[in-house]
């Protein structure tokens, strides 16, 4: 019968040192396996182990002599082993009746002699054991022997110790990273209340553009300069880690108070400035986010990604700093969830579709054109609004799949239309991302060779942030799509860059107000002169004027009067599913000379 495994006070610190060892289960190491060959060599024994003690079993970090590599607990002679800080001595198992029906004593390997050295921490947690093991019995160990052990054993606590400490350091900088950050988490559990801070240094689209202009081993430096930088800031003494290529840690004392949010403050405010590497001045993109520690409610994992998450919006919306809210959680989860369902989407023959919106010529009605807006009905959320996922494709990788899903659609429409003898124009926004590059020009122009497609017939409209990021890229790609005949229009118009003298060098057709100006003109006289002022620049400049948004008679009224040349919005006609236009489109009369 197998005796009940005994367990030693301090169980439950124990496995949590255990469990944050950093040792590899299934990689071997130099050190240890010479310190195997030696022991065996020494004690002139058939087996020699270093175990490691979980909860319900031991494995072996290193091994000579046995073809296993791990045991259930309850049969492991190392569990008393850590009973102790001497060496363990059984000199003859069947004769122990602690052992004598263990199933590791009757059958393989047929343990009768063990010396288990115990692997103690500094601080009293054992960890498993060093030991020696033979297939007949042995007496006690001579004095000499057991000195041997227990300096074999102190050998390998400091290999633990040093691949524990070297797991501790980022590699690139010799910075304490996220697994000690992990680790010292856990150890402020029975302490009093700490608050955790990560901090956003610069996004990872900045820190990737730094790499391919700068080189890696410059964003490694840069990264020690913020790290030096912050560590000035910060009460003397205090960790700093780095969790992430871009991001770092620390805790405070405390939680929520006037004294944190003044320190986040300082941070906040003197990464403002640029930072100065390799004499080059580099501007960082801060964000802080902090959360108070309480083990009773919040799991490891959790707090991370807690903190991060509130160190990620206060970045995105560049408000500094922020402590963080249980609704951040759980939006940032559906941003996640909904970014990862928009790929299988992209897949399905029915998740996404496009709606149709009229545009008109203003003083005539004239039905000219429609905008193709993207709709996403998801199987078990629902319809989910373009507003809500659009900007998070526009934030990752997946915007680009997602305007060429569009276009595609879009092409293969517009010639059903021409090819049955009634064509339409049909306007599609782009992003920045779609014309920092030739992907999307090149297979758009592709399409319209497959299609025999009129270039006329399409009409492409961006934002003016696409601007800011590559001005000459996006001038690039307009003026191959300006060249075949394609329309541009400038969507938001007087909202964004507006960097005049660089709208005037694009090869822009058409301006499109933005429904923010619009929607007090027909109340409030200021709004009113400032989007006449627009678009009486617009025209001076020679575009063409596109107002969306009218809502109201009164607004489509003062806009044709002030010159305005195409309108859009509710007022005039919703956006309608591919059927209910074609519907729409064969019954509509224009007013022909009369106003709408």
């Amino acid at each position: 019968m197998i005796q009940p495994i005994p367990t030693p006070i301090n169980e439950a610190a124990r496995l949590r040192r255990v469990a944050g060892l950093c040792l590899d289960e299934g990689m071997p190491d130099p050190v240890f396996e010479d310190i195997m060959e030696l022991l065996q060599t020494y004690f002139d024994a058939p087996i020699a182990l270093i175990s490691i003690l979980e909860e319900q079993r031991q494995w072996f970090k290193a091994s000579r002599g046995l073809c296993a590599t791990e045991t259930p607990r309850n049969v492991s002679f190392c569990t008393y082993a850590i009973l102790t800080d001497e060496p363990f001595v059984v000199t003859d198992a069947l004769a122990d009746e602690r052992f004598r029906d263990n199933p590791l004593v009757t059958g393989y390997p047929g343990i009768r002699f063990y010396a288990g050295m115990p692997l103690i921490t500094e601080d009293g947690l054992g960890l498993g054991s060093l030991c020696v093991i033979d297939t007949k019995p042995r007496g006690p160990l001579n004095p000499e022997q057991q000195a041997v052990l227990k300096r074999f054993g102190s050998l390998v606590m400091h290999r633990i110790d040093s691949l524990r400490q070297f797991a501790f350091l980022d590699q690139q900088t010799g910075l304490l990273n996220r697994v000690r950050l992990e680790e010292d988490i856990n150890n402020r559990r029975n302490q009093e209340l700490h608050s955790l801070v990560a901090i956003d240094m610069v996004s990872p689209q900045m820190l990737n553009d730094i790499v391919k202009a700068l080189g890696y081993q410059f964003s490694q430096d840069l990264m020690l300069v913020m790290h030096e930088e912050l560590a000035t800031l910060v009460p003397p003494g205090t960790p700093i880690y780095r969790v992430s290529q871009t991001r770092f840690g620390f805790f405070i004392a405390g939680g929520r108070c006037a004294a944190s949010d003044a320190l986040f403050t300082t941070i906040a405010q003197r990464f403002k400035r640029p930072l100065m590497c390799g004499g080059i001045p580099i501007q960082s993109q801060i964000g802080i986010g902090a959360i108070e520690l309480d083990h009773r409610q919040v799991s490891l994992p959790d707090w991370l990604r807690m903190v991060v998450s509130a160190s990620d919006d206060a970045r995105t919306k560049g408000k500094g700093w922020g402590w963080y809210e249980p609704g951040l959680g759980r939006a940032q989860q559906r941003a996640f969830m909904l970014l990862s369902a928009l790929a299988e989407a992209l897949q399905s023959s029915y998740q996404l579709r496009l709606a149709y919106q009229p545009r008109f010529d203003a003083n005539t009605g004239e039905l000219l054109s429609v905008e193709a807006l993207l709709r996403w009905e998801h199987p078990f959320l629902g319809a989910v609004s373009p507003a809500e996922f659009v900007p998070l494709a526009e934030r990752t990788s997946m915007i680009r799949p997602l305007s060429l899903w569009v276009i595609r659609q879009v092409v293969a429409q517009v010639s059903a239309w021409y090819q049955a003898g009634h064509p339409l124009k049909v306007s599609v926004n782009v992003s920045a991302e779609d014309l920092d590059g030739s992907q999307f020009t090149d297979t758009l122009l592709g399409l319209l060779e497959d299609w025999a497609l009129p270039p006329e017939l399409l009409e492409l409209e961006f934002t003016e942030s696409a601007l800011c990021q590559s001005p000459e890229l996006v001038r690039e790609q307009l003026q191959r799509l300006r060249e075949i005949g394609i329309d541009v229009a400038i969507d938001d118009f007087g909202t964004g860059y507006s960097n005049w003298t660089y709208l005037r060098q694009l090869p822009a057709t058409a301006v499109k107000l933005d429904r923010s100006l619009l929607c007090n003109i027909g109340t409030d006289e200021r709004d009113r002169r400032l989007v006449e002022t627009l678009i009486g620049l617009g025209l001076r400049l020679g575009y063409r004027i596109v107002a969306e948004g009218i809502e109201d008679a009164a607004t489509l009224e003062i806009l044709r009067r002030a010159g305005c040349h195409e309108v859009q919005g509710f007022h005039l006609a919703r956006p309608m599913e591919l059927g209910v236009l074609e519907a729409w489109r064969e019954t509509y009369q224009s007013p022909s000379s009369q106003a709408l």
